[in-house]
This record gives structure tokens, C-alpha cells and sequence, in this order.
């Protein structure tokens, strides 16, 4: 297709990018599907989620969810979406897989309504529309939220990213409200629901700036071991990329 595309993105067109990827809020990652140019990956033994003591509060919740997530190295789930748009009576819905590999590769397969793939290095995020054939490339490690989300990796710490608040939970599980500390451009709140007894997230719920509200849930999770090759991306041949890592006054950012 070899279409060239704008540099000067909009900051709402990224920051729809990066809320798709927040449930990020929750650690994720595997082998990939055949359809597209990624590799495919061999299912390994299962391996037990890990185990933390229950939760008794806020404090015992934060302390069990950071160390549930520097326990995790490899992880796989299937995942819903659903985005309620304030303006909008009916939500979008969407589904797929998301892996995640530390120290903070991830990638998220939406197969339905469409194909859309997001894949990260850790550095590098792309994102790919298998129907227009358009790849968008980005630094994620220079985003505000993927620096205030490196807990999902191990790294970092919540209460100095966040002001957090505890919210109410159906039977199973516990939740808390992170409100960021400085003000972000992409999202105005992530609500994250755990698993009372391991910290594992299940459901996790993003407003952003628009107040639109993106509600993720995962199920199926499994931790064997992931290679790295799953989240490499190269763009399919004929396909329209716009490179966001270039500064405006390179003037070649597309091809």
C-alpha cells in the first residue's frame, strides 16, 4: 500500500492507542497466531499462578499486587473489552489475547469486532490494523502511563505514582482507585480489581480525559515460559507506517 501518512499526530489519536494498552494494568503475554507476520510459539507445561496471603486492607492489597507482579515473568489470557463513550448509548466491545513477558514486552492480539495487533519490545510499541494495513510506531517507555505502570513489571512503586483509594468488589475479589499524582494526558484514573487471595488482576477499568470509560477483563491465564521472538514485529510488506519516534523536523516520518 506504501501510503504515507502525517507526522504530526493529534495527542487524542496516541493517547486511544495507549488506553487500549493500559490493561496493561493487569501482566499479560504468548505465542501468536498464524495469520500475520508474527511467530508462533509452542505451548510449554502449565505452570501455578503464585500466591500471596489474603487481603485485610488497602495497605495489604497494594503490598500483594506489587508483589504478585515481581513474582510473574511470562503470562497469557484471553481478555474482553468494553468501551462505554460518554456521548454514545452503545459500548464498543472487542476481544483477543494479551501476553506479557518481563522485564515489560507485551502484546495484545484483538481478533474481534476486528483484527488489531499491539506489540511491544519494551521499547518500541507498534500497533497494526490487519483490514487497512496501517502500522503506527511509538516509544512506549517515554510515556507517562507506561512509566506510572511499571509495578505490571516489577519495578516502580504505586503509592509514588499514584493516590489510592479503595473501592468496593463483588465476592472474590478487592479493588482500588489509582488517581495519578501529576496530571496525565492519557488517562484520568485506572480502577484495578484483584484477586483477594493470589493479587492477580482480573478486571481493570481506565476513564480517560474524555471520560470515556474502558473496562477489560481477563480470564484463562496461564504463566509458562514465553519467548522473545513472540514479541518482535516487523511490518507486513505493502503496509502504511507512521513512525512517531521521529522528532516533526525529520520530515520522513512515513513511508
Amino acid at each position: 500500500m506504501g501510503a504515507s501518512a502525517t507526522l504530526s499526530t493529534p495527542p487524542l489519536e496516541r493517547n486511544a492507542m495507549y488506553s487500549k494498552l493500559v490493561p496493561i494494568t493487569a501482566a499479560i503475554v504468548l505465542a501468536l497466531s498464524s495469520a500475520t507476520a508474527f511467530a508462533d510459539l509452542a505451548p510449554p507445561p502449565v505452570i501455578p499462578a503464585p500466591e500471596v496471603k489474603p487481603a485485610t486492607g488497602l495497605d495489604a492489597t497494594i503490598a500483594g499486587v506489587e508483589g504478585f507482579y515481581k513474582q510473574v515473568k511470562d503470562f497469557k489470557a484471553s481478555f474482553t473489552q468494553e468501551v462505554k463513550r460518554a456521548h454514545l448509548p452503545r459500548p464498543l466491545k472487542k476481544s483477543g489475547k494479551v501476553y506479557f513477558k518481563a522485564p515489560g514486552k507485551m502484546r495484545w492480539d484483538y481478533t474481534l469486532p476486528e483484527r488489531v495487533y499491539y506489540v511491544s519490545d519494551g521499547e518500541i510499541l507498534w500497533s497494526y490494523e490487519q483490514e487497512t494495513g496501517q502500522c503506527i510506531k511509538m516509544r512506549v517507555a517515554d510515556s507517562e502511563l507506561y512509566d506510572s505502570l511499571k509495578f505490571l513489571f516489577g519495578q516502580g512503586d504505586l503509592r509514588g505514582s499514584f493516590d489510592i483509594t479503595e473501592v468496593e468488589a463483588e465476592a472474590g475479589l478487592v479493588g482500588m482507585k489509582l488517581v495519578p499524582k501529576k496530571s496525565q494526558s492519557n488517562y484520568k484514573s485506572l480502577t484495578l480489581f484483584a484477586d483477594a487471595k493470589t493479587f492477580e488482576i482480573k478486571r481493570t477499568e481506565l476513564i480517560d480525559p474524555l471520560d470515556n470509560v474502558s473496562t477489560i477483563t481477563f480470564s484463562d491465564a496461564t504463566y509458562e515460559p514465553l519467548k522473545d521472538e513472540g514479541f518482535k514485529f516487523k511490518p507486513p510488506k505493502g503496509a502504511s507506517v507512521q513512525d512517531l519516534t521521529r522528532s516533526q523536523g525529520d520530515g520522513d516520518g512515513a513511508r
